[in-house]
């Protein structure tokens, strides 16, 4: 029996499937990391003063759990990675179809400096927003993807509504170094944590902050992303910072 001969497009979607699957169970590994943190904390509160041997147990065992539901999530993230590099490596693009330097317009500019040159926004994906009547400024997207969930995602510059300038000023500069992630990066991150990031909680008004494992170190980034999938603001989040777990305040 002949072996069938898989072609990109084929190994392509097979690595979509492995990456949604991993994508949920990460999902799932974040939720159980958020409810063993607030088991444990009300728990604490329900014992406090209590000598009863089983509830230091119950302690350590809740520590521990968490301990290894953070392993969990970090390894699932570093998969994710490997499986969206594998994807670059063949198809010459990531899961979600970013559009990278290996499909860099002869010619293109690089943009600021600091600023990652060589790439050029997906003219497909521009072009099904104009049809289906999205306000979007074609010449002033900076860079655009489409979501594993369909949904598609894009920075513009010069918007008065926020965008890369916004995301790019000099306070959000500080912000990222601070965190060890250094401006040309920063958009990257963005992406990254739209593309294959867990929404985790919640900080300010209603913006949701999404973890993601980006060049091997967990990061957590709040986005504000409008209805029609304009990307209008970002900035980092301590790991170390209690989220709200509903989007608007009570």
């Amino acid at each position: 029996m002949r072996g069938r001969i898989l072609t990109v497009t084929n190994v392509v979607e097979q690595l979509r499937r492995a990456h949604a699957l991993v994508a949920e169970a990460r999902a799932a590994a974040v939720r159980a990391e958020i409810a063993i943190g607030e088991g444990g904390e009300i728990f604490d509160g329900a014992t406090r003063g209590s000598i009863w041997p089983q509830v230091v147990q119950m302690r350590r065992l809740s520590h521990d759990a968490g301990d290894d539901v953070r392993l969990a999530n970090a390894a699932l993230g570093e998969a994710l990675d490997i499986i969206d590099g594998y994807c670059r490596s063949i198809a010459g693009h990531g899961i979600a179809g970013v559009v990278t330097g290996a499909d860099q317009v002869e010619g293109a500019s690089s943009g600021p400096a600091g600023e990652r040159a060589g790439r050029t926004p997906d003219a497909e994906l521009i072009a099904e927003r104009v049809q289906a009547g999205v306000v979007i400024r074609p010449g002033s997207v900076d860079r655009i993807s489409r979501l594993p969930d369909g949904r598609t995602v894009w920075a513009e510059r010069g918007s008065s509504n926020g965008g890369v300038e916004h995301i790019l000023s000099k306070r959000r500069i500080e912000d990222f170094a601070n965190v060890g992630v250094p401006k040309d990066r920063m958009l990257d991150l963005v992406f990254a944590a739209l593309e294959r990031g867990t929404v985790v909680g919640y900080s300010g008004i209603d913006r949701p902050v999404y973890e993601v494992v980006f060049e091997g170190e967990r990061r957590r980034v709040a986005i504000t992303v409008t209805d029609t999938g304009l990307i209008v603001g970002a900035h980092p989040i301590s790991l170390k910072r209690k989220l709200r777990t509903h989007r608007y305040r009570s």
